[in-house]
């Protein structure tokens, strides 16, 4: 993958944060700038120039009413995808994906899924104080995700594994769903109080408790030559997040993070293969 693929693919998330943008503005819905994307805000005022994904973040509230307003406006040439719409999706958040487009992580997503350029949107919940009320929220944000992903954690310890395992074994798959909800309507009762926020995306997230200030008030900052929103208490965010942000890692760092395994500005999976077969990855990248 060369530079001027990257570039062109960050151009391309830039253009679907602008839809995206619209519509917030449109419904006055509050969101942020996010993870290594608001890292790349304040320290190279655009993306790091080596990240090929794009984050935002919104309260849950704020997250509701994005996925009924972006229902409502539907903004030609994109589409929302989530667990909800797309059953073998396996994230807890929503992707706004460009149509016509392909960006192929996992072989076993083929034909499951649109699998276009996409951006990230991740919801921000509460965590409880009391040490045993989080390790529940912990232990049932586990099983949230279980349920969502439908598969054994590849990188996980070999406990976790057989746990996980077993957990799926007598899970049976029209029941998931039900269980998946139950536990959500758990995760989302904190978000009310004024408790330490969190994201509810990995095992790891959920083990790091974000300042409760968090989402309190925003600002904006330069991305790309555009402005777009940041939350105000960024700094302590990026701390909490990263330690020393301002820090560039090793150049031994500073790689690709998802790998596509096919890449394709122009035309979607289905419209490679012709309806059927494989695509071949050469021209897919050109």
């Amino acid at each position: 993958m060369t530079d001027d693929i990257l570039r062109r693919l960050q151009l391309t998330q830039l253009e679907i944060l602008q839809a995206i943008d619209q519509v917030c503005k449109k419904a006055e819905i509050r969101y942020s700038l996010y993870a290594g994307t608001l890292l790349g805000a304040i320290r190279h005022q655009g993306f790091i120039p080596w990240d090929d994904d794009l984050d935002i973040c919104m309260e849950r509230s704020e997250y509701e009413r994005f996925l009924r307003e972006w229902e409502r406006q539907k903004p030609r040439g994109y589409i929302l995808q989530n667990k909800e719409n797309a059953p073998h999706f396996s994230q807890s958040f929503t992707k706004i994906r460009k149509e016509h487009t392909t960006f192929l992580q996992h072989e076993w997503e083929r034909g499951r899924y649109h699998t276009g350029i996409f951006v990230d949107i991740f919801p921000i919940d509460r965590m409880p104080e009391n040490k045993l009320q989080r390790l529940r929220f912990q232990l049932i944000g586990a099983h949230y995700q279980l349920m969502t992903r439908e598969f054994i954690p590849p990188k996980a310890s070999l406990p976790v594994k057989f746990v996980a395992g077993f957990i799926l074994a007598v899970s049976p798959a029209r029941g998931r769903q039900r269980k998946r909800e139950k536990d959500l309507d758990y995760l989302m009762s904190f978000r009310e109080n004024r408790l330490p926020a969190v994201a509810i995306e990995t095992i790891d997230t959920l083990r790091r408790p974000l300042p409760a200030n968090m989402m309190d008030s925003y600002s904006e900052c330069l991305f790309e030559g555009e402005t777009f929103p940041v939350i105000e208490n960024w700094d302590a965010y990026l701390r909490c997040k990263f330690g020393d942000y301002m820090t560039l890692p090793p150049e031994s760092e500073r790689a690709w993070k998802h790998h596509p395994l096919v890449l394709d500005f122009e035309h979607d999976l289905e419209e490679l293969s012709g309806g059927k077969g494989k695509p071949d990855l050469a021209s897919a990248e050109d």
